[in-house]
């Protein structure tokens, strides 16, 4: 508790009781990427005046002090997350929801590059690529040998 009370002194922040409680989830998780309505569920019941409208000013306080970072992650849905000093990208299944970071810095100087390539002062990059995690690809894929088997077994049926 006392490295939330230390990093808000740090960026000046007051330690209300949502502020606290909000990034205290994320030093709990934080390798994990929450909605704010994922969060605001998650903030224990006995928090002083946190409602939805508190959580979501504390992240917005959050992010503008740099203690969490957010993400796009496609259909209006914003993540956030501990902001653990290393810039990253995101993988997302399209099936499940899973969120994977994506740390690598050849990408990090391939964004440095691009952005030098077109006179572009780099700052940060957001990138998020959507696809299939390997748990749902091997459902999927058990799921198409089940229905092949049965439609041939459908077949001999006839």
């Amino acid at each position: 508790m006392k490295a939330i009370y230390a990093d808000l002194k740090r960026v000046r922040m007051r330690p209300t009781s949502s502020r606290v409680a909000v990034l205290h989830l994320f030093h709990e998780f934080p390798h994990e990427h929450m909605t704010a309505d994922q969060v605001f569920r998650r903030v224990p019941p006995e928090t002083e005046q946190c409602s939805l409208a508190s959580v979501y000013r504390a992240l917005a306080q959050l992010l503008d002090a740099g203690l969490i970072t957010s993400a796009w992650i496609g259909e209006q849905r914003v993540v956030y997350e501990l902001n653990r000093g290393t810039r990253h990208s995101h993988l997302v299944c399209s099936d499940c929801g899973t969120i994977c970071d994506i740390d690598d810095n050849a990408l990090e100087s391939q964004h440095e590059a691009i952005a030098a390539a077109h006179e572009f002062r780099y700052a940060s990059a957001s990138l998020v690529i959507f696809g299939r995690c390997a748990q749902c690809a091997a459902s999927l894929s058990s799921a198409v040998q089940r229905a092949g088997a049965l439609h041939g077994m459908d077949r001999r049926v006839q």
